[in-house]
């Protein structure tokens, strides 16, 4: 082929005889929607031609119903779109409380029972301190609720006695001769 060839053999794919016009016109497809398909979507012609367009369904009315009981669109849609709600159920159908929802959710995933993350508060222990005390040291929730928080100098005491409990004093000096 010529290098002009080319050019023309792809020219008449993007035209549209008036024979096809009509046939696209008894499939249901209008010569707006057949134009797009072919030049702007890249169909070929005879899929272009041949499929139907998709039926919508107008739901405007509905849709102004459901606003009108503090629903959304994008919500009134997703209802029927996604979760297969007739029309009516997705108008009318109250929104879910969100808080609600969270709280339940919150009690349901609890890692720690709720009585004694209040316990330690009430003590004042921290989230943080709490977690430690079972994940880290292996205490009960009883324990790491209830047992004072110390200060640096009496952890420090209890850090070097376990230390001489395990190795011995280190800074005593053997003068033994």
């Amino acid at each position: 082929m010529k290098g002009g060839d080319e050019l023309n053999v792809s020219i008449y794919n993007y035209y549209i005889t008036p024979e096809e016009y009509k046939q696209a016109e008894k499939n249901g497809v209008d010569p707006h929607n057949l134009e797009r398909r072919i030049r702007l979507l890249g169909w070929n012609k005879e899929k272009a031609i041949n499929t139907p367009l998709e039926n919508h369904t107008d739901r405007r009315k509905w849709a102004q119903v459901a606003k009108k009981n503090g629903i959304g669109y994008r919500t009134f849609m997703s209802r029927i779109t996604l979760y297969g709600y007739s029309e009516e159920e997705a108008e009318t159908k109250p929104l879910q409380n969100r808080k609600k929802i969270a709280l339940k959710n919150t009690e349901n995933n609890r890692v720690f029972p709720k009585k004694y993350l209040l316990l330690a508060e009430e003590n004042g222990i921290s989230y943080h301190t709490f977690y430690s005390r079972i994940k880290k040291y292996k205490w009960s929730f009883e324990k790491a609720a209830t047992h004072p928080i110390m200060s640096h100098s009496e952890a420090g005491k209890l850090g070097k006695q376990a230390v001489i409990n395990k190795y011995g004093d280190w800074n005593k000096v053997n003068l033994r001769r």
